[in-house]
């Protein structure tokens, strides 16, 4: 099949969830796929990672995207076009890029992998496209989320907002020809909007990466890693720090956190004179190479929807995870990680697994038993092309 792929951003390097599943996904279909990528991208020096994305891609076409809060897309949102978090995807250049490539391509199916760049599925209907929605997350749900932790006025103007956005994902899901998403809650909620079926092709891990990765042991280094400019993890380290990280220093003094992440908010700054805290702002070393250097991965998500990656990954590298109820959705995990919903509860587990090594050590098989046996990126690629050829 000749498939168009199009993606919020470029997948690759391996920085974020959505930029994993995206490669995976695409190194995994170009197997028995013609692909073309179309792709935003935010700064030139992005470009620079074109030619591994060429091994799998028989075209790549790259637009890129306006700063969030520039007037085009303020006046967007203002004319009630579309919700803003849509609105800061729109690029003219890509809509007639699209509609060039689709009368003159003959593709079989268009896939958009995300809520962003689906604001284009309308288009691609119109043309006579069969269309794809990858749901990575019910978006909409997100922002809600955001919005019922702000004060009173700011939080009402979101809820606004979040309906016009609810609105908008729920048109687009009713839509496109086929829903896909991460997990069976978001796969619910899809099909009583479509009334139709929508698959869960849940995210993955490279197994094979992660087979000689071994954690720390010595029971003292706890480690985050995701990307601060996505806001579920920002919320998440905003929330460890200030509750539960200084619940864990009191018990345990010896304790090191090392905190992964490309982008580097204002706000971090005062916590990064505490000694015991490393910050690392890394793009290029594998993250198994971090998960070699902890005992615990800590993921305190308060805002979430479709599933962690990282979660993924720790558990396939054998390091045991501490996450909340949130952080686990979508996750088929019961025994295999620990949960703890309360800043105090959640404190306490990592204490208490920094101090007891054989039950690290069982986690962390339990976990990558999981893993290699139902989150394997090639095993599930074909899961979604059978669906692509459905």
């Amino acid at each position: 099949m000749k498939v168009l792929f199009l993606t919020y951003d470029i997948p690759y390097p391996l920085i974020s969830g959505g930029k994993i599943r995206a490669y995976y996904l695409i190194k995994n279909l170009a197997k028995n796929h013609q692909i073309t990528l179309f792709s935003y991208y935010r700064d030139e020096e992005q470009k620079q990672y074109i030619p591994e994305l060429k091994k799998y891609c028989q075209e790549i076409f790259l637009f890129k995207r306006r700063p969030p809060w520039s007037w085009q897309n303020i006046l967007r949102w203002m004319t009630r076009i579309l919700p803003f978090p849509s609105a800061t995807y729109y690029s003219q250049e890509l809509e007639k890029a699209l509609v060039k490539e689709l009368k003159a391509g003959g593709y079989d199916l268009v896939h958009f992998e995300s809520f962003y760049p689906a604001l284009y599925l309308p288009l691609a209907k119109k043309l006579g496209a069969k269309t794809l929605m990858g749901n990575e997350n019910v978006e909409w749900q997100i922002y809600n989320r955001f919005a019922e932790r702000k004060f009173f006025f700011l939080k009402w103007f979101l809820k606004l907002e979040v309906l016009r956005m609810r609105c908008y994902e729920e048109k687009l899901w009713k839509q496109a020809d086929i829903n896909i998403t991460l997990s069976k809650n978001d796969a619910l909620m899809i099909e009583k909007v479509s009334k139709r079926k929508c698959p869960v092709i849940p995210n993955g891990v490279d197994v094979n990466s992660f087979k000689t990765v071994k954690p720390s042991g010595e029971g003292k280094t706890i480690i985050f890693v995701g990307t601060l400019i996505y806001q579920a993890n920002n919320d998440a380290m905003k929330y460890f720090l200030k509750e539960i990280y200084p619940e864990i220093k009191r018990q345990t003094p010896r304790v090191k956190f090392i905190l992964v992440s490309w982008h580097k908010p204002e706000w971090l700054e005062k916590y990064l004179t505490d000694s015991s805290i490393k910050f690392i702002q890394d793009k290029e070393t594998p993250v198994g190479d971090f998960f070699a250097k902890a005992d615990v991965l800590v993921a305190p998500m308060r805002i979430a929807s479709g599933t962690r990656i990282k979660i993924l990954e720790a558990m396939a590298a054998g390091l045991p995870v501490v996450t909340t109820s949130l952080g686990i959705e979508g996750i088929e995990a019961k025994e295999e990680v620990v949960i703890a919903d309360e800043p105090e509860d959640f404190a306490n587990e990592v204490v208490k697994l920094l101090g007891d090594k054989k039950r690290r050590q069982e986690l962390g098989k339990t976990g990558r038993a999981l893993v290699e046996k139902l989150y394997d990126w090639e095993k599930i690629s074909q899961e979604l092309d059978k669906i692509y050829h459905a």
